[in-house]
């Protein structure tokens, strides 16, 4: 299905260890009046003095060191990122955790980060899905009947996430990205009785 003006970049990433700036792995995919067009995935080699890869973190992704070598480095893959997305919003599944990983990334190479846009599906699914037993984007995949994906693969978790996105604008009728995410409430005021 079409939905004109439904535009963003779907990103994700995967990281060596712990450390938010250890990102080893990236996964994008553009999406143009709902439609995918474009997409990559491609191997990072971290920051020096975040190239430590933690056996909790290859027993979860499966890349290792030497999986990374030769790989381009952040300072090399955040100036096409930014050429990539252009205007577009990044929209990303618990995508704290990707913009978290933009920031330190960059600190760690000493580079200004871009003011990029973020949106997070998980909050679109805790809106659109308010009764779903696991906001995990597997899990959701499998309960939308979403197309199947290699889990902690970024490229294949990017194009979960923008399935996610399209499939609730799809069932929303709402072809204007930023119309799909819930408007935050505000804040109500509180007063206080004084006493006479």
């Amino acid at each position: 299905m079409s939905l004109p003006g439904l535009d963003f970049v779907a990103i994700d990433f995967e990281t060596a260890n712990a450390k938010r700036a250890s990102v080893c792995q990236i996964g994008i995919a553009k999406i143009r009046n709902g439609q995918l067009t474009h997409q990559a995935t491609e191997f990072v080699l971290p920051p020096p003095g975040f190239q430590n890869f933690a056996h909790r973190n290859i027993q979860i992704h499966g890349i290792t060191r030497r999986k990374v070598d030769g790989a381009p480095s952040w300072e090399d893959i955040l100036p096409r990122l930014v050429r990539f997305t252009g205007t577009l919003p990044l929209v990303g599944h618990n995508v704290s955790v990707e913009r978290s990983i933009i920031l330190q990334a960059s600190e760690a190479v000493g580079i200004e980060p871009p003011d990029f846009e973020y949106l997070c599906t998980q909050k679109l699914a805790k809106h659109y899905l308010p009764d779903a037993p696991s906001l995990k984007l597997n899990n959701l995949v499998e309960r939308l009947g979403l197309p199947g994906f290699t889990h902690h693969d970024a490229g294949e978790d990017a194009i979960a996430a923008a399935h996610l996105a399209i499939h609730f604008a799809e069932t929303a009728q709402v072809s204007d990205i930023h119309r799909l995410w819930p408007q935050p409430q505000p804040a109500r005021t509180r007063y206080r009785r004084c006493g006479r």
